[in-house]
């Protein structure tokens, strides 16, 4: 029996060797007879891997069949279809296959990466052991109290049998910002900062700022770290309200493995993202975060190369000290600091159970902002702290990082796909030397085992066509701050994601311009490609490639105007389904109620019997029990009644009864920590609705018919908004007019 290095050694020369021997057989030269029975006998092993019960050999046979398809087909592409004799078309034929090139590779990297989901179960907390002291670290700038004191709330109420130390990291409490050159934003943070030490002082979590704002979120972490002592710190964003039973789940790992550097968790969003809002697909379609969260994360977690995401994860301090703290060489923090954690041989576990509840960001606007800082972040990881050139890493782990950073190039590359079509239609540009046989016999094949591919690994987290949908409509606005990094890597700078921002009337986001512009063109030249496709039979073999690619083009388009349509949002902050049984108390008599559904500052209740009905504006008291743990010994949790002063908003005459949406008449301490618990407590509640979304997925030709809908009714729903807020614009401008004429 050799040792393991050997059988390790053994597997990674048969891996290599299998790699070479596809990489060969893709590029002989064979008839179209042979390679259609290739690609029709590949897609048949893909469809049978699908259906099959026995899962390691089939996917394995799925992942090889898929690469060996693709590198044939790119193969094709770059001796097959390139104008070598046209010095004025190569150069943008090359750029379309260098962009084919770029998404094979991702779509390659993205095969390793998910040779394996790792799932792991929760180790419990050996109370026999010592028992690790935790920080808990809030950091936090210009977010209001209101989304901020659920967190902190919740934070304390954290189960535990050790020693917990809650920090709220204040860079909106610094002197730089105290003391503002503008007075008023000074006034608003001085007046945010006392806010915020008073709801600290009565929960009794510890505040803590620093004299200057320097390197944003990392060095408010690293300053905390030398003001604290717990071995172990679990980072909380501002807005990522944690279950009771974050630690209980994940502490117990770093008592059983002792080279354990952090454990990630899911980023769980309570709201839904501002594309879904604005679509109106919120409970159509899984959540755009969980193909990421739920797959992705899984598969690195095989290969020990999960990172750390920013927040819902718990890190081991003397990891965190061994790489200097967290990093502040780039604006994604996170990954950077994980890449060094691996680097220094810390292992990492990911836990696939969502522990928190945050806030999607509000607007179109907001969510460009936030993922223009995460494509910039890894682009700098990229570039000043490559992973194909760090040593400590396993090859696995530089293959992870490298995939990860990798992907945030596509706003270059998904732009070359929206005006790749637009070189041949409008400019008459040779990008693509073959007619629609040659598109059929190579380029369909391909395709269609992608898909089918794609649809195996993540067809439970992702629709068919929404990765190329959310490409698309972030690659205008990211394509500028990509080349900008790539020009001047260290220029990019810290922006926090606006949150808990509302919406009162339908309006289009101010980018939408940009969006609208590309799809007059691209509608402009499909016109055009239709005049000459009838007009010049010659050329109907190219021209009907270019036209499939510049209709699936216009079909993102469409679908991204209607994402940038900014729909109603009152609520600026979540709420959660409860299903709890409660007593109203008002005009002398108790009647039992449901809480159906709860957010930190108000509840929707039903009641089936009332002597006289509920009014607007009525105050009554709500009366609750909460389950009370105490963490001092083993006993079961208890039932404690709490009272509340409610207001009624909203009520509706039912069949049995009342439904009444009512806010809390006055929130204080008490109050905060009861409705933080029942909205947020319980983990079990975050499952279930991971476990819904899923429940979302179609497959792959259902999934296309939603997808050609969803863009057809985006395109007019814009239409018909755009001339509806048209139309009201004039008949303010016609009423201001006539204002001033009668004054």
């Amino acid at each position: 029996m050799g040792s393991p290095q050997s059988f390790k050694l053994f597997k990674w020369l048969a891996a290599c060797i299998l790699i070479l021997a596809i990489a060969n057989l893709a590029t002989i030269k064979v008839t179209v007879e042979t390679h259609l029975w290739l690609s029709g006998s590949a897609f048949l092993l893909a469809v049978i891997g699908m259906t099959s019960n026995d899962k390691k050999l089939p996917h394995l046979l799925i992942l090889i069949t898929g690469a060996f398809i693709s590198i044939r087909y790119i193969w094709w592409r770059y001796s097959e279809t390139l104008p070598w004799e046209s010095t004025l078309d190569l150069p943008f034929a090359i750029a379309l296959l260098v962009t084919e090139c770029y998404g094979i590779t991702i779509y390659l990297l993205g095969m390793f990466v998910n040779v394996r989901q790792r799932s792991r179960d929760i180790t419990p907390i050996n109370v026999n052991q010592a028992i690790p002291t935790v920080d808990v670290f809030i950091p936090t700038y210009n977010e209001s109290i209101r989304v901020v004191a659920p967190t902190v709330s919740a934070a304390m109420q954290l189960q535990y049998p050790g020693k917990v130390n809650v920090w709220v990291l204040d860079d909106g409490g610094t002197p730089q910002k105290l003391n503002d050159e503008d007075p008023q934003q000074a006034r608003i943070a001085q007046q945010r900062t006392h806010k915020l030490k008073d709801l600290c002082q009565k929960l009794g979590a510890n505040y803590i700022t620093r004299p200057a704002n320097v390197h944003a979120k990392a060095g408010n972490i690293n300053h905390a770290l030398k003001h604290s002592n717990g071995e172990l710190i679990l980072i909380l964003d501002a807005d990522h309200v944690p279950t009771k039973d974050f630690l209980i789940n994940t502490v117990g790992m770093f008592q059983q493995q002792p080279k354990l550097g952090f454990i990630q968790t899911p980023h769980f969003f309570a709201t839904p993202g501002p594309i879904e809002k604005n679509l109106g697909i919120e409970d159509k379609v899984p959540s755009e975060n969980e193909m990421f969260y739920n797959r992705i994360l899984s598969g690195m977690d095989f290969w020990n190369a999960s990172f750390f995401c920013g927040s819902a994860a718990i890190i081991r301090r003397e990891a965190l000290l061994d790489v200097g703290g967290i990093s502040t060489r780039t604006i994604t923090e996170d990954a950077d600091t994980a890449l060094e954690i691996h680097a220094k041989g810390w292992d990492s576990i990911y836990l696939n159970r969502a522990m928190i509840a945050g806030l999607s960001p509000d607007t179109f606007g907001a969510y460009v902002t936030q993922r223009s800082r995460w494509a910039q972040g890894m682009l700098q990881i990229f570039l000043l702290n490559n992973p194909l050139l760090k040593r400590g890493l396993s090859f696995p782990q530089k293959i992870c990082y490298l995939n990860s950073t990798l992907f945030w190039f596509f706003p270059l590359f998904r732009v070359m796909y929206l005006i790749a079509p637009l070189c041949y239609l409008v400019f008459d540009l040779q990008i693509f030397v073959g007619n629609a046989n040659d598109f059929l016999v190579f380029a369909i094949p391909h395709l269609a085992i992608s898909m089918v591919i794609s649809q195996h690994l993540f067809g439970k987290t992702r629709n068919a066509l929404f990765s190329e949908f959310y490409e698309t409509v972030l690659s205008l606005y990211l394509f500028f701050p990509v080349l900008s990094v790539l020009i001047t890597p260290k220029k990019p700078k810290f922006t926090v994601t606006p949150k808990g921002e509302t919406t009162s009337h339908v309006h289009f986001s101010p980018l939408t311009p940009v969006i609208v512009g590309l799809f007059v063109v691209i509608a402009a030249a499909e016109a055009w490609g239709l005049y000459r496709i009838y007009n010049y039979p010659i050329e109907q073999g190219q021209l009907a490639v270019v036209l499939v690619f510049n209709t699936f083009n216009l079909l993102l388009c469409a679908a991204s105007l209607g994402a940038t349509l900014e729909k109603v949002q009152r609520r600026s902050e979540p709420r959660s389904h409860c299903n709890i049984t409660a007593f109203v108390t008002a005009e002398n008599q108790t009647i039992e109620a449901k809480i159906e559904d709860a957010s930190v500052h108000g509840v929707r209740i039903s009641i089936n019997s009332m002597k006289a009905p509920f009014k607007h504006d009525q105050v009554f008291d709500l009366t609750c029990y909460i389950k009370k743990h105490d963490s001092s010994n083993n006993c079961k949790p208890k039932l404690k009644p709490h009272s509340v002063a409610m207001k009624v908003r909203h009520c509706q005459m039912q069949a049995t009864g009342q439904m009444l949406s009512c806010e809390i008449l006055e929130t204080n301490t008490q109050t905060l920590e009861i409705f933080t618990n029942m909205v947020f407590a319980h983990s079990e509640r975050w499952q279930q609705r991971r476990q819904f979304e899923a429940r979302q997925s179609k497959g792959i030709i259902t999934a296309l018919l939603g997808f050609f809908q969803l863009a057809i009714s985006s395109i007019t729903t814009s239409a018909k908004t755009a001339h509806a807020l048209k139309k009201r614009s004039k008949e303010v401008i016609k009423d201001s007019a006539a204002q001033d004429i009668s004054q």
